[in-house]
């Protein structure tokens, strides 16, 4: 007996409908690429409960016959493709015909269309990808699809759907996406019977983006066009300072179609230029605009990832378009393409050159004559100007302290003058003379100096103390966060921060509007594309708190708010977005504030994310790395 058997209809579209439908905004991608494939010029979607219970989508596109409208269920059934050679000269959003009998597998729905020539639509509907019934109706020119109870015969698959907030996340990408592909077609989009998206027709990009992501975000935009070997880049990347924690925002268009590419984001990266910081991203809008035979998009399902045949030619050509991009603007920062190992070639045009002369300005040295140092320099002030180091001797304010005792906060129980020690009174304050008794968890060190704006140096009996201050600040934030979870979190602002996100950071915010309060902020929509920030945690400073708030909404928005549950990996990205980073100048006050406080912490010695706040290089190490011992 035959051990292998043909699967029935039923079981492979379900199959099918695995790959192609993995959430509603996968229903929603497909039947808005069948709308932009019939030439509709206007397009309005209707979402309920994320999805998961209501898709509508609206075309005035050419519609179908009633003999198309029942063909197009079945399974690879399309009118995008004829013959083998097509599948190597695509031009259409979809073509393989497995959309439409995918989703009706696993939903209710409802077709209905007409072409403009005819006189009456035909009304399809199937439930679980059975027919239930097939006639005319009165309807518009264009075609209606309605999809309800999504995945209502697969619990299995429902169950693994995220919270109502992400799931409408995703769709709100989706439209937004599309939306900029397709500047010249009108769409609309409510959820919940609130209007996300209205947005008219145009042949200008930036109208769209201005109400997408706001006025603040167009304005920031730099014009890209670039045109090379077949292959051309156009759209806007956003100016040097104006940057994103996540690569959510650098949206990739290859022939009309959203695409991820690891090839395109390394050139948009590479033609940033090395003065883009780690982490941090530029966001951009770009559309490629080459041969349909130089594009596999048949290597995923969803045709999200493309594969190019000469990818080292579209990645040089979207490097070359960025780095002229930002080349044309008035920033004072060199590219890449402008330094040479060499160092003898001149800098671009329109652009400065900064680069740094390590010999310029350096005065002569001394002569040797005569024991004492010239223009009252220390010895060793000499002696570095003498080495040719680009040195630039500074009197340190520290240096009048000279026992452990002038700093507050930081005795420890061994610098308690002994009772058989006479006490030298003060001057200015007998009051004072008295040794405060000594503070609980202090370090027991004398600051020596900050290096490179960085790194707080002190001194102990045992050895050199180096504090990374961005890492003791951030443990501090970190620690002060997590006490306020069960109390008082927030503080009031006096006045409201105006702060402008995108449609879908909007929409997200409405929802999770609760779990934010839980990390400290309180958020209102302010208008279409900005809101009222009017609390922000306690252990944060005002001065930047709007920045981190975005920072800090745009990667919950990407890896999806988790529940109910408050996440400490969120305060951890918190406490580093708002703490001191490194090269920030810091006073003796603001150092010696900063370690008082590091020594209450519970776990001084590292930051949330696990990095070193403290070395300790002990005397021995000195010693023997100078060869004394």
């Amino acid at each position: 007996m035959s051990r292998i058997h043909l699967l029935p209809e039923q079981i492979y579209n379900k199959i099918a409908a695995g790959e192609v439908v993995e959430r509603p905004a996968s229903v929603l991608k497909e039947l808005l690429e069948n709308a932009l494939d019939a030439g509709a010029l206007k397009i309005t979607v209707q979402v309920r409960k994320a999805g998961s219970e209501f898709i509508s989508v609206v075309d005035d596109g050419c519609g179908m016959d009633a003999d198309d409208a029942l063909l197009c269920f079945e399974p690879h059934a399309t009118s995008k493709i004829l013959k083998e050679s097509d599948l190597f000269a695509i031009t259409t959003m979809g073509f393989r015909g497995e959309a439409m009998p995918s989703i009706a597998s696993v939903s209710k729905i409802t077709l209905r269309t007409r072409p403009k020539e005819s006189q009456e639509g035909c009304e399809v509907v199937l439930h679980g990808g059975k027919m239930i019934s097939s006639s005319p109706v009165g309807c518009a020119p264009g075609t209606e699809v309605i999809v309800r109870d999504l995945f209502f015969n697969t619990p299995a698959r429902k169950k693994f759907l995220r919270s109502r907030a992400t799931e409408e996340h995703h769709i709100a990408e989706m439209m937004t996406n599309l939306s900029l592909a397709h500047a010249g077609i009108a769409f609309e989009l409510r959820m919940d019977n609130r209007v996300f998206l209205s947005s008219p027709a145009s042949t200008d990009l930036i109208p769209r983006i201005r109400e997408l992501f706001g006025r603040e975000y167009a304005d920031a935009m730099l014009p890209v066009d670039h045109e090379e070997n077949g292959i051309r880049v156009s759209g806007y990347i956003a100016r040097r300072s104006f940057t994103r924690p996540t690569r959510l925002e650098q949206r990739i268009f290859v022939n009309g179609r959203p695409v991820e590419a690891q090839g395109i984001y390394r050139g948009i990266r590479d033609g940033c230029g090395p003065v883009l910081d780690r982490g941090r991203y530029q966001p951009c809008i770009l559309f490629l605009t080459l041969s349909p035979s130089m594009i596999d998009v048949n290597v995923h399902p969803s045709k999200r990832e493309v594969r190019f045949s000469r990818e080292f030619e579209v990645v040089a050509v979207v490097r070359t378009a960025v780095e002229r991009a930002m080349r044309n603007t008035n920033s004072p920062v060199l590219s890449m393409g402008a330094v040479s190992v060499f160092g003898n070639e001149a800098p671009l045009e329109n652009e400065t050159d900064i680069s740094p002369k390590p010999f310029e300005n350096i005065p002569e040295p001394p002569p040797p004559a005569g024991p004492e140092p010239e223009d009252g320099l220390s010895m060793l002030d000499a002696v570095m100007r003498s080495a040719f180091l680009d040195y630039a001797p500074q009197a340190l304010a520290v240096s009048r302290m000279t026992t452990v005792a002038e700093l507050p906060g930081f005795r420890t129980e061994t610098d308690k003058p002994r009772q058989d020690q006479p006490t030298v009174p003060s001057e200015e304050k007998p009051e004072e003379s008295a040794a405060a008794p000594p503070e609980k968890n202090s370090l027991g060190l004398r600051i020596v100096g900050i290096l490179n704006s960085t790194y707080i140096l002190g001194e102990r009996a045992d050895g050199l103390i180096l504090i990374d201050q961005h890492a003791a600040h951030e443990r501090i934030l970190f620690e002060r966060l997590l006490k306020g979870v069960d109390g008082v979190l927030s503080q009031r602002l006096l006045i409201p921060v105006p702060l402008e996100l995108s449609r879908a950071e909007i929409a997200f915010l409405r929802k999770n509007a609760e779990l934010l309060e839980k990390l400290g902020f309180e958020a209102e929509p302010f208008g279409s594309n900005a809101v009222k920030l009017n609390a922000i945690p306690a252990a944060l400073s005002q001065d930047n708190a709007g920045n981190v708030f975005k920072n800090m909404l745009s990667e919950v928005a990407e890896s999806g708010m988790p529940g109910q549950r408050i996440d400490y990996e969120k305060f951890a990205m918190c406490a580093c977005k708002a703490a001191v980073k490194a090269n920030d100048v810091l006073t003796l006050e603001e150092a010696i504030a900063l370690l008082r406080q590091l020594s209450f912490c519970e776990l001084p010695f590292a930051c949330p994310h696990g990095r070193p706040t403290i070395l300790n290089i002990s005397m021995k190490e000195i010693e023997r790395r100078f060869g004394r011992k």
